[in-house]
């Protein structure tokens, strides 16, 4: 499921799209859009695919300079990230998410709440993502 990047934002909500690029489909542009410390907050960026280690790792980083907001253009959020799977028997694995980020100067004031939103929204994404890919199993259990 985390192959297919366009489906992400289906238990990453506050991702709204990741869009493919056709002409080269390693890289990928994504749209963040959320409402925290009341205000919206949007950011897109150019991220790129990493070589991935099959049924192991699928790891990215954004391209610099690629970043656009609400805050304006010039505003680049840096980040890679890692999703790493771990084997827990036939049917099932453990799931570890690694995102790393730069806090641009202009968030510099909100970093220290900043970290525990972001955590909280990640641990709740990948509980969301655990009950769809249980629902996909079951599914394709039912259909055998």
């Amino acid at each position: 499921m985390w192959e297919d990047r366009q489906l992400i934002p289906q238990w990453m909500p506050w991702i709204r799209t990741v869009q493919v690029l056709p002409e080269d489909p390693r890289l990928s542009r994504w749209t963040l859009a959320t409402r925290q410390f009341n205000r919206d907050w949007e950011f897109s960026w150019l991220a790129q695919n990493l070589t991935p280690t099959r049924y192991q790792k699928i790891h990215w980083r954004s391209v610099q300079g690629s970043t656009a907001g609400s805050l304006g253009s010039g505003l680049d959020v840096a980040n890679c990230g890692q999703i790493r799977f771990y084997r827990k028997g036939p049917a099932a694995c453990a799931v570890k998410l690694t995102i790393s980020y730069e806090v641009p100067d202009i968030l510099a004031p909100l970093a220290g709440a900043l970290t525990p939103v972001v955590e909280n929204i990640l641990r709740t994404d990948l509980g969301r993502f655990a009950q769809l890919a249980a629902q996909q199993q079951a599914a394709q259990g039912a259909a055998k």
